[in-house]
Order: structure tokens, then C-alpha cells, then sequence
């Protein structure tokens, strides 16, 4: 009798309250193919931030490069831009203006933009600049013009 009641209290319990652990939804623009299409598509690791604002949206393309926008809650800016194709090796000698920055246990380059710190056309100053690292075989290269470098690594080290 107390076990009949245990099992019915849990299923009550399963199934008028919502699972406390659920994948944060990605909400996908212009008819952007999704994450998982785009997993049974390549053949490299797929990695995917989970640090990104909720009101964000996801606009992908897989030519030539996987290609991951995350753009403002009105579709309108780009907030940063993910590129992703099939790991080869790096050295120091490919990014002669960056400076070395830890990502995960990898090592990744950061440059800014040679015009940071100035404002553009649309009244924004420009900040950020170009990441660059190979995880889990997987050659990513992250740029922003809206996000600072600190901002950048936080979604960088997200990833997985």
C-alpha cells in the first residue's frame, strides 16, 4: 500500500511540474537549418555556446564553413559570428598581431580590430575583434564588433 502511493505521488509529481534541468530553446531565424540537421550534415565536432542571452537568435548557413550569427532580439545587429570547419594545427607564426588566451585548456589567439575604440557608421563604438582556437578537432573562429574581449572568451569558454 505505501509503495502504490510512493509510485503515485511521484508520477503526480513528474507530471504537473515542468523538469527542473531543460535545454535553454534556440531561437533559429530566416529558416536557419538547426543545430541538430546541421550535427548529421559535418564531419567534425560541432560546438555550440550555452553563455548566450535568451533573447538572442540563431541564423546558421553551412557553406563553406559552419556558420553560427547570433543576432540582437530584433534581428537587426549581429552580435557575434561563429565559424567552424574540420581542425588543422596553429602556431604563433599564424597570428603575428594576437595575443595568446586560454580556452578551455586550448590555446586560442585573440586580436582586436585595428579601428577598436572608434565609432561607425551607425553611432556604435566597434569592440571586440577576431578569436581563434581548435577544440575537440574543431577549428573555430569567433569575431564581434558589439562584444568586448572579455565577453567574446566568456561565450568562447561556453562552448562544448
Amino acid at each position: 500500500m505505501a509503495f502504490s502511493f510512493r509510485l503515485i505521488f511521484v508520477l503526480f509529481l513528474l507530471c504537473s511540474c515542468p523538469m527542473i534541468i531543460m535545454a535553454k530553446e534556440i531561437k533559429y531565424n530566416h529558416n536557419s537549418i538547426t543545430i541538430p540537421e546541421i550535427k548529421k550534415k559535418v564531419d567534425f565536432t560541432v560546438l555550440i555556446p550555452k553563455n548566450i542571452p535568451a533573447d538572442w537568435t540563431l541564423d546558421t548557413k553551412t557553406s563553406p564553413w559552419l556558420m553560427l550569427h547570433y543576432m540582437d532580439s530584433k534581428d537587426t545587429k549581429l552580435m557575434v559570428a561563429i565559424h567552424q570547419k574540420m581542425g588543422f594545427s596553429l602556431s604563433d607564426d599564424d597570428f603575428p598581431y594576437a595575443h595568446q588566451v586560454d580556452i578551455n585548456g586550448n590555446k586560442g589567439y585573440f586580436q582586436k580590430w585595428i579601428d577598436s575604440g572608434k565609432v561607425d557608421k551607425n553611432g556604435d563604438t566597434i569592440t571586440g575583434g577576431l578569436l581563434n582556437w581548435i577544440q575537440d578537432g574543431t577549428f573555430i573562429e569567433m569575431n564581434s564588433s558589439r562584444l568586448s574581449e572579455e565577453e567574446m572568451l566568456t561565450i568562447a569558454r561556453s562552448m562544448n
